[in-house]
């Protein structure tokens, strides 16, 4: 029987917390502008895009020329923390995941930069499908591709 299980992933920023928080909480949907060879559209379906219950469609490659798509909704946010849990429901990851979680967490470090924090929490459809392993490496290339975006803006 299968059993949730966690990756996590973290990475150091020279970005302030608050403005990559408030760009995940609020911006998340420009990232085909900003990866585009990596994300190839955001819709937003439900909501207003920033809060709990948006609802988004997400088309993406994990490096390759498959385009996937997953539908993921805004599960929680926690401004004070600055935590924000996104779960996908629907799309290409359920047909090995019962369940998938994204959680972003962002604590700051020193005087401007920030610790970004992913979690992934999942439950394999079988116990013989994959780690998503593919996913931390995609999430790690927005920490770095944002960081540096952000220091641009």
């Amino acid at each position: 029987m299968a059993q949730v299980e966690k990756l996590e992933l973290a990475c150091e920023v020279s970005c302030p917390t608050d403005k990559f928080y408030e760009f995940m909480k609020k911006d998340v949907a420009q990232l085909p502008h900003i990866l585009p060879e990596y994300y190839k559209s955001c819709e937003l379906l439900h909501g207003d895009g920033k809060s709990v219950g948006t609802i988004r469609l997400w088309k993406y490659t994990l490096g390759g020329s498959e385009v996937l798509v997953a539908k993921e909704t805004i599960k929680s946010i926690d401004d004070i923390n600055k935590t924000i849990t996104y779960s996908i429901f629907e799309g290409d990851l359920k047909h090995m995941y019962k369940s998938f979680d994204i959680i972003l967490e962002v604590v700051p470090m020193g005087n401007n930069g920030s610790l970004v924090k992913w979690h992934i929490v999942y439950e394999k459809e079988h116990e013989d499908h994959p780690h998503p392993h593919p996913y931390l490496e995609l999430l790690n290339k927005i920490v770095n591709t944002l960081d540096s975006h952000l220091h641009k803006a």
